[in-house]
């Protein structure tokens, strides 16, 4: 075997790995276990090998790939909480926006926490959490190694690569050293069911159309969550039912995001209390809008990261 890449940038081995996998190219990291040696500090290099006969065209794809991600062509820099977050997303796609610092504002995470999101995209809930509660830390399950690399990148751009890092993996499926408790889990599922507008770009279609699987984005959520921790997403209104079917039957608040008083709610905040006996309750939720469209002064506090919700 011949060492294609040698790296301890994790950001850029996790996206050299996902390249080789993508392209059928079979590849073992050496030294990974000096990573316990060291601390887990990342001082020692480590190697990503490949077979002698696939080298070459291993090589090829990884400068290939490497040069296209850095194309910014294909992305927009956006800014979260008055600007201190820079995010980086794809131009098509779903692009995270006020749904993701809701989320990441309703969780009640406290500095050391172990926070876990599923379905993390381009890191913005993710990262948003972390600029806001500082010695949190945030692992992020996504399935489109494209989305890694990229929250990656945004984690290390914004200073955070050190407590937040995103993992190429199956957020309904877990690998086994992922599937433990944590402090907090939160997700934004897919916020379209079965019977959902299909959005015609298969990237925006994967990351909106649950196809049914609601209730295992749900369960998976709840499961991952320690005792006397909180499991939070945020929902379609209209499927509220849907999920409360799917959760625990105590210890549930539901926080309605109203777009402007006096009018239907579109999104729902659900947060559990693991453990708790509570019964559900609906809280007065927040409004977002004045009539003449500019933000609440609450919504607004929210949005810049001067302060989070309280379910």
């Amino acid at each position: 075997m011949r060492p294609v890449l040698k790296t301890n940038n994790p950001v850029l081995l996790s996206f050299a790995q996902s390249l080789l996998n993508d392209a059928k190219i079979e590849c073992v990291v050496f030294d990974e276990n000096a990573s316990v040696m060291d601390g887990s500090l990342g001082i020692l290099p480590r190697r990503l090998m490949v077979s002698d006969d696939d080298y070459e065209r291993g090589r090829a794809i990884l400068q290939e790939g490497v040069a296209r991600q850095e194309s910014p062509d294909e992305t927009s820099e956006d800014r979260f909480l008055d600007g201190r977050l820079t995010v980086r997303q794809f131009l098509r796609g779903f692009r995270g926006g006020l749904d993701a610092v809701m989320l990441a504002a309703a969780l009640p995470a406290k500095p050391g926490d172990a926070v876990l999101e599923l379905g993390s995209g381009a890191g913005t809930a993710s990262l948003c959490l972390a600029a806001r509660v500082p010695g949190v830390n945030v692992t992020g399950a996504e399935i489109d190694s494209s989305l890694v690399t990229l929250s990656n990148r945004n984690a290390t751009a914004n200073a955070l690569g050190d407590r937040v890092v995103f993992v190429t993996v199956d957020a309904l499926a877990l690998p086994a050293d992922m599937r433990r408790d944590y402090d907090h889990v939160f997700c934004n599922p897919p916020f379209h069911g079965p019977e959902g507008e299909r959005s015609p770009h298969e990237a925006r279609a994967a990351a909106t159309q649950d196809d049914g699987a609601l209730p295992d984005w749900l369960e998976v959520g709840v499961k991952r969550t320690a005792s006397g921790g909180t499991f939070t997403c945020i929902l379609r209104a209209d499927r509220l039912g849907e999920a409360l079917a799917a959760l625990p039957p105590a210890g549930v608040r539901a926080f309605p995001l109203w777009p402007r008083e006096g009018e239907k709610a579109k999104r729902v905040l659900l947060q559990l209390l693991k453990g708790s006996r509570a019964p559900f309750e609906v809280l007065a939720g927040l409004v977002l809008h004045r009539a003449d469209g500019s933000y609440t002064d609450e919504a607004d506090a929210i949005l810049r990261g001067r302060k989070g919700l309280t379910l």
